[in-house]
């Protein structure tokens, strides 16, 4: 373990210095070690909050205004520790303590409970057709569920250390871990994508252009497009778990976990696309969405 600590504080030491983030606003006050953030069609914002992994029934979910006011500090409340979150038409999926939880939305009326074989179930998402994909991150490996419920190891072993963060963009599973992959659901191959010293992910997120966002656990936010067009946010406050990206508001937000709070982040989509074009075309499309 002592080595593996050593490798991780190493490659952390070749991660370039974080530009000062431009800080919307930070929330605070009844947050109990907020996990996720989850930007919702309305602009509103869920946050999952874990108030004690060990303790069944504290756990719950806040929502947040677009500004970043409280409207409902328990929208949801009875939780054990939840975590990952995904929206898919009118389906709010939450991981809890290896199961996933489903809701309507709105309403948050609870609909279904599915018990996963997982250790650790931490992350979620869900496919266009409805597949749910859930990193089990003590298991190294990522569960698919489908429709009928019937779950199996995508690519049938675990090859995946620390898997956490997870994101689907049509046949395109990405999850982040020890490193950050990329895995093409039409053949199942898997490819190790970014620098070295990207580790420990905890959030991924895909912003219009195909830039992903990235947030190592504690770290600050990475906009990751080739190795040679990044961005790095940073500044005091911001240390990440997984964070959300609400699209119609420019803002990528951050939970901070023990510290309470959710900041959100100003970002400037058309900044990095330009520093990534290629004869007038994305590259970061190229790379991610194609």
């Amino acid at each position: 373990m002592s080595i593996l600590i050593a490798v991780i504080t190493a490659l952390a030491m070749l991660q370039p210095e974080p530009a000062p983030a431009g800080v919307a606003w930070v929330a605070s006050g009844g947050f109990c070690e907020p996990e996720t953030v989850l930007p919702l069609p309305d602009d509103t914002l869920l946050v999952s909050n874990v108030c004690d992994f060990q303790e069944s029934g504290n756990g719950f979910l806040t929502l947040l205004a677009a500004d970043g006011s409280v409207i409902d500090w328990k929208i949801v409340a009875a939780l054990d520790a939840p975590l990952g979150m995904a929206l898919r038409g009118d389906r709010l999926y939450l991981i809890d303590r290896n199961r996933v939880k489903i809701f309507a939305w709105p309403g948050y009326e609870h609909l279904e409970t599915i018990d996963l074989d997982t250790q650790v179930a931490n992350d979620i998402a869900v496919s266009r057709n409805g597949t749910i994909y859930v990193s089990d991150t003590a298991g190294n490996q990522v569960l698919e569920v489908g429709t009928d419920r019937a779950q199996s190891v995508l690519t049938g072993k675990p090859q995946f250390q620390g898997a956490n963060g997870i994101h689907v963009n049509g046949d395109a599973l990405y999850l982040g871990g020890s490193r950050l992959w990329r895995v093409d659901l039409k053949n199942l191959s898997v490819t190790t994508i970014g620098p070295e010293w990207l580790t420990d992910i905890d959030g991924i997120e895909m912003e219009r252009n195909g830039t992903l966002q990235i947030t190592p656990v504690g770290g600050p936010l990475v906009r990751f497009c080739t190795d040679d067009s990044l961005e790095i946010l940073g500044g005091e406050g911001i240390s990440s778990a997984n964070h959300g990206y609400a699209e119609n508001l420019n803002l990528a937000l951050i939970p901070t976990g023990f510290d309470n709070t959710v900041v959100a982040i100003r970002i400037n989509e058309t900044g990095l696309l330009q520093a990534a074009t290629v004869n007038s075309i994305p590259s970061c499309l190229q790379t991610f969405i194609e």
